[in-house]
């Protein structure tokens, strides 16, 4: 069994839960060491720590691509194309949970850089359902990729989208109200912790400019409501996810989370599934 140093940066609900699957899943393919943890907090990586029961240094970005085999990102889509993009040049493996920002990698740069390095970047499916379907009609005549998000209002604040646009008002409990329309590379600009979907989307198929999403809010909404339409030469195909929140982080999907802990064990399996 390959045994690799794994460093996670962000010490939050989602690295914490990665951070304890690391430690006791006993269905990875590879033997995992958790070596360091970075965080602009120190108290979230002290939190971690004492969750999972050890001691870890909290070193910087570039230190943990420079001690780990495997780099986690789980903090932001504000650092994780430079995340992605350190790893790389320095052949590692990196896991990006906040894929909206890799939609401000300039696709040829990425394109290039993957062809240089011997390193791995895996992007999970995260809380959306049809990304296989999707890979295998991008591969000739796909034509059309819509996303429609339903979201709780209280998700969505804090956006940088309403910085410009004012925040939706309910006359009703029941009242739905589109928030936004546009392509990916808009959506995650303007959202960028909401929509890591539409960027897994951009990435499997048509590109951000061409992914078209559609935000709405509604106070009834319970969970993340996700509509995947996918049009080509095929056929077409729509699928709906109902996402559940995760136990300690109301603001992401527990599928999100799920995603992750399916890709590392896929990572280095003799059987892959599905595409």
């Amino acid at each position: 069994m390959r045994k690799f140093k794994v460093g996670i940066i962000g010490c939050g609900a989602i690295g914490t839960a990665l951070a304890k699957v690391l430690i006791k899943d006993k269905k990875l393919n590879f033997r995992a060491v958790l070596t360091a943890v970075a965080d602009k907090n120190p108290e979230q990586a002290e939190k971690l720590c004492r969750r999972i029961r050890r001691r870890l240094p909290l070193v910087s970005i570039r230190e943990i691509v420079k001690r780990c085999d495997f780099v986690i990102e789980a903090a932001h889509p504000s650092i994780s194309p430079a995340v992605a993009s350190l790893a790389l040049r320095h052949d590692k493996y990196v896991l990006i949970m906040s894929a909206g920002g890799l939609l401000n990698f300039p696709f040829k740069r990425l394109r290039a850089l993957l062809a240089k390095t011997s390193g791995r970047l895996y992007c999970p499916s995260g809380a959306v359902a049809g990304i296989d379907a999707l890979l295998a009609a991008q591969t000739n005549g796909l034509r059309r990729v819509r996303l429609i998000t339903t979201k709780p209002p209280q998700a969505l604040k804090g956006a940088p989208y309403f910085n410009t646009h004012p925040f939706p008002v309910f006359r009703s409990k029941e009242e739905r109200k589109l928030v936004f329309r546009g392509n990916a590379a808009r959506a995650s600009r303007a959202f960028p912790q909401n929509i890591n979907v539409a960027a897994i989307l951009s990435l499997a198929g048509l590109g951000p400019r061409r992914t078209e999403v559609e935000i709405w809010a509604t106070q009834v909404a319970g969970t993340n409501h996700h509509e995947v339409h996918i049009e080509g030469d095929f056929g077409s195909i729509c699928t709906t996810t109902q996402n559940y929140p995760a136990p300690d982080n109301p603001r992401t999907s527990y599928l999100a989370i799920l995603s992750a802990v399916a890709t590392l064990r896929k990572a280095f399996t003799s059987l892959r599934l599905g595409t």
